[in-house]
């Protein structure tokens, strides 16, 4: 497999550019992606194959994975005084990812489910309910190679970003807990193309840990 890229970085949030972003998830992600080559025009592509996901974890720290390695000094060159440090580590979890072993876990996902509306058209509808956002989890578990054990809901709450002229509502629910790996392979992609939607907006990101 090829090694995750796992990025931590503090922002300077008493710059004014800064701060904007980091109240916008839409500008966050755009401003991440001058760190990958060819990457930081909005209408070009990330490098092939790559999955960018990032979580906030606070005010003005970011969690980062990607395929290929970040140039987090070329964000910091467009954008002078915007990172006030980061740290870069390369990980391999294929020899992590044996069967039925307990994993710690945590996770910011859009929780949503598709209903018809009252015009028969299929629209996506957040999960408010705590036992309705753990339903959602152990079906992600289902189906991305993993059970759920133990889960905390640690913070659920909407958010509005602007693209463009459109304003996008997000709900988010962030999860802790534990996990039993059941399938590797499956847990593995999961972990390297993300959870859920919305995994521009700083969704998805899987992130394990010794049990």
């Amino acid at each position: 497999m090829t090694p995750l890229h796992l990025s931590r970085l503090t922002f300077d949030d008493r710059d004014r550019r800064t701060a904007r972003d980091l109240a916008s998830p839409y500008a966050l992600h755009q401003t991440l992606r001058w760190a990958f080559p060819g990457a930081g025009v909005e209408s070009a592509p990330l490098p092939d194959g790559e999955r960018l996901l990032w979580r906030q974890e606070d005010r003005a720290t970011l969690l980062v994975q990607s395929l290929a390695p970040p140039d987090w000094d070329a964000l910091n060159a467009r954008h002078p005084g915007s990172l006030r440090a980061w740290e870069v580590k390369t990980v391999d979890l294929t020899p992590a990812l044996t069967a039925g072993r307990p994993l710690r876990f945590r996770l910011r996902a859009n929780v949503t489910v598709r209903k018809l509306d009252e015009r028969g058209r299929s629209r996506r509808h957040a999960l408010r309910g705590p036992h309705e956002q753990l339903g959602w989890l152990d079906r992600q578990g289902e189906r991305h190679g993993f059970e759920v054990l133990v889960a905390d809901t640690v913070h659920s709450g909407t958010v509005k970003t602007r693209k463009g002229a459109q304003t996008l509502t997000l709900h988010t629910v962030t999860f802790e807990g534990v996990l039993r790996v059941t399938n590797p392979s499956a847990l593995l992609n999961a972990v390297c193309g993300g959870l859920g939607h919305a995994k521009a907006l700083g969704c998805g990101l899987l992130s394990l840990g010794p049990g």
